[in-house]
């Protein structure tokens, strides 16, 4: 068991309801905090720099020129340490395993998986 409540920054297109869905999902862990949201690069950029998560949950479609999978290795430019789930409503899964900053996929219809592979990419399972 960690000695802190590990921290997720949450990337989202502007879709608020997936936000509360995720917040939701993931707000009855205790291990689990969730320490910042944004809609757009130039959001997630600092909030990760400054806030060093353990796992960013970045969905594909986000806001401005750049997609989540171009986002991911500039997250980990900053954010070394952050395991990055790419969750999309969109088959993405061979693109983002060519992507070696991302960490896993998993496509939104499966949000009953969120929370057990959260759980797993942060060592909570068991």
């Amino acid at each position: 068991m960690p000695d802190h409540p590990l921290r997720v920054l949450v990337v989202i297109e502007d879709d608020a309801d997936f936000r509360r869905l995720i917040r939701i999902t993931l707000g009855a862990e205790p291990d689990i905090e969730l320490d910042g949201e944004a809609a757009s690069a130039d959001e997630a950029l600092p909030i990760a720099e400054q806030g060093q998560p353990d796992l960013v949950i970045l969905d594909h479609f986000i806001e401005g020129p750049l997609m989540g999978i171009e986002l991911a290795p500039l997250l980990k430019k900053v954010a070394p340490n952050a395991l990055i789930l790419l969750f999309t409503t969109h088959d993405l899964e061979v693109e983002a395993s060519r992507e070696p900053a991302i960490d896993r996929f998993l496509r939104k219809h499966d949000l009953a998986l969120l929370l057990p592979a959260v759980r797993e990419m942060l060592g909570l399972s068991g």
